[in-house]
């Protein structure tokens, strides 16, 4: 049988990609949907050449690198300070509580309930973001809760992920180990933030004699790629690594630049990611039936948690009950954060998790649309009472 070349495959995946993302704007629907159904319809074709799933591999270092240049360490600690409260209530709702569960009540092992949480917690940042612009709702004031909420998500789900990526070897961990895997975690972060206080200045000026020159998309594209390998050497995940290199060129002032090198080879990374994640996703009759009860509680448990972390938190911030019922309705979408988690879940459990995010991006987007109309319908404006003239 004659094999079919890298260059057509890779173009058919490109060519479904542009017609997917063509299709999503015309539909006013986030990309990240369409990218998944691709990857569903094409599977067989896409699986055929691994380099192009290799290359895939590069949308989550450079989903999480891009994440990163969003940040500094300063913005970091005061977006922590504003947004705390609702913060660790998204985090024991979305990940603490479906981590009990799975591992109390349905008695699941401590890393697929550990990966469980991790799918379940963070929103859709790509979702959520597209959705306020396209309905003109980023002027609203209950907007600046839903960002901070999504820029905390984004603090969060590196360090998740590479305390994923650690228990992913399997087999059981001692106290030791576990305690060496946070350790490692914290030795990063230290090391990356000892390297801004002390060279960023030098660093921006190494950056500042090439950066108009060609050969500057080579160094961003390899620091990048040479961090993420580093962190996945000593045994965290590569995303970390990609972040914290985002962060450390945003303390050094070189995020615009290093974000035009890399824009192109970044939107087409990420989609094949996308796409790669759909053509993972086998349906199977052989699901063991306890894994299905178990994806109906989680979709119930996710969609209750998003809306409780928002609406609660709408109230601990000082919005009406409305307004904090929008926000609730706005966050419930899951999307590319948890797909980058199911990555470690294992050929058993990947298409349930491809089932979750499909059915929770489609919810998401659903409620998060309708949010102003339906909080208005369960408490609507107070009409004004006309008062009469004396003389009637």
């Amino acid at each position: 049988m004659h094999e079919v070349s890298f260059l057509l495959l890779f173009g058919v995946a490109t060519l479904v990609l542009f017609v997917s993302g063509y299709l999503a704007k015309l539909l006013r629907i986030p990309n990240i949907l369409l990218f998944i159904l691709s990857g569903l319809a094409f599977g067989s074709i896409i699986h055929e050449a691994d380099i192009i799933e290799k290359f895939s591999e590069l949308g989550i270092v450079l989903l999480f690198f891009y994440l990163g240049l969003e940040f500094n360490f300063q913005r970091a600690l005061e977006t922590g300070k504003k947004i705390w409260s609702v913060g660790l209530l998204d985090l024991f709702f979305n990940f603490f509580l479906i981590f009990l569960i799975a591992y109390f009540i349905f008695g699941f092992n401590f890393f697929i309930s550990l990966l469980a949480g991790g799918v379940a917690y963070a929103s859709s940042s790509a979702i959520t973001t597209k959705i306020i612009i396209d309905n003109h709702r980023i002027a609203n004031p209950e907007t600046e809760l839903i960002l901070g909420l999504m820029v905390f998500e984004d603090i969060v789900a590196p360090v998740l992920l590479a305390i994923l990526s650690a228990f992913s070897n399997g087999g059981s961990l001692s106290a030791v180990q576990i305690l060496a895997i946070f350790l490692k975690i914290f030795a990063v972060f230290i090391g990356v933030w000892i390297i801004s206080l002390f060279l960023k200045d030098k660093f921006s000026r190494f950056i500042d004699s090439f950066i108009e020159d060609d050969i500057f998309i080579l160094f961003g594209f390899g620091i990048v790629v040479l961090a993420a390998g580093f962190t996945q050497y000593i045994g965290l995940s590569e995303a970390l690594g990609a972040f914290l290199v985002g962060v450390l060129l945003a303390e050094a002032g070189k995020e615009e630049a290093i974000e035009k090198a890399l824009f192109s080879i970044k939107d087409l990374a990420v989609a094949i990611f996308f796409m790669f994640f759909g053509a993972s996703i086998t349906f199977s009759s052989s699901i063991k039936p306890e894994y299905i009860f178990a994806l109906i509680l989680i979709v119930i448990l996710s969609i209750i948690g998003k809306f409780l972390t928002g609406f609660l938190g709408g109230l601990l911030n000082g919005f009406s009950k409305r307004l904090s019922i929008s926000i609730g309705l706005s966050i419930i979408n899951r999307g590319e954060f948890s797909i980058v988690m199911a990555r470690f879940a294992t050929p058993d459990i990947m298409p349930l998790v491809g089932i979750y995010v499909l059915i929770m991006a489609f919810i998401g987007i659903i409620t998060a649309q309708l949010a102003p109309a339906i909080s208005k319908f369960i408490i609507p404006k107070k009409r004004k009472k006309v008062q009469k003239p004396d003389y009637l």
